[in-house]
Parts: C-alpha cells; structure tokens; sequence
C-alpha cells in the first residue's frame, strides 16, 4: 500500500505544485475547508470571507492541479449545482499538512511563537 506521501509525490511536477500552493494561503485555506464536506461556491465565500474573485482564482488554480474535484449536478428548473470536493492529491496534501503543522506546534519554542501562531490561522 503506498503511503501518504508517496501518493503526493506520483507527479513529476510535484515539488513546483506543492511550492505553488504553499506560496497562496488562500489556496491552502479552500483545501482545510473542503477537508470536512464538500462545498458550493457560496458556502466556501463565507466560510473563508474570501472575495469572489479571490475564490474563484483559488479554485480555478486548485482544478488545475487536480487538489479539488468540481462535482456537477442538475436540479429542477434547469439550474446547475456545483460542489467542491477534495481530490486524491489534496487529500494526501492535507494529511501530510496537518501532520506537519501539529508537529511545528508541539515544536513552538523552537520554532518562534509568531511563526507557529501564523501557520495555525490558516486552520480559521
């Protein structure tokens, strides 16, 4: 069985995706609230209190590179509902990620208290 990491790490382009998205906290912000449920657009803006044109450049950027997965479904009336799910390499992120961010916080004295407290906003 392949380990988290080893999942992360199946595309060729991985250290530059990974480099990109820890280089927007918007983008990792969309990724923690996606973690729980899926979500739609709206749900997502208020969540994060991200202007539209912020989130949609978040989610256009996480599609691209195969973190979340748009789910598109019809309803009545004609109108298209569209959630937003974790996909395979944004769940192996987030794993390795909170591993990560749970040891900086065990670590905070090492580390710098401002350092540690700047990393754990991206869980509000």
């Amino acid at each position: 069985m392949k380990s988290v990491l080893d999942i992360v790490t199946t595309c060729e382009y991985t250290n530059y995706m990974i480099m990109e998205l820890l280089g927007h906290k918007d983008y990792i912000r969309v990724l923690l609230a996606l973690d729980d449920k899926p979500l739609r657009f709206s749900a997502l803006q208020k969540a994060l209190s991200l202007k539209p044109t912020q989130l949609d450049r978040a989610l256009k950027s996480l599609r691209k590179g195969h973190w979340i997965i748009p789910h598109v479904a019809p309803t009545a009336g004609g109108r298209i509902l569209v959630e937003y799910r974790l996909g395979k390499r944004g769940t192996a992120f987030l794993r390795s990620f909170n591993v990560f961010s749970k040891d900086a916080a065990r670590r905070t004295a090492a580390l710098g208290y401002s350092e540690v407290a700047e990393l754990r906003s991206l869980y509000r």
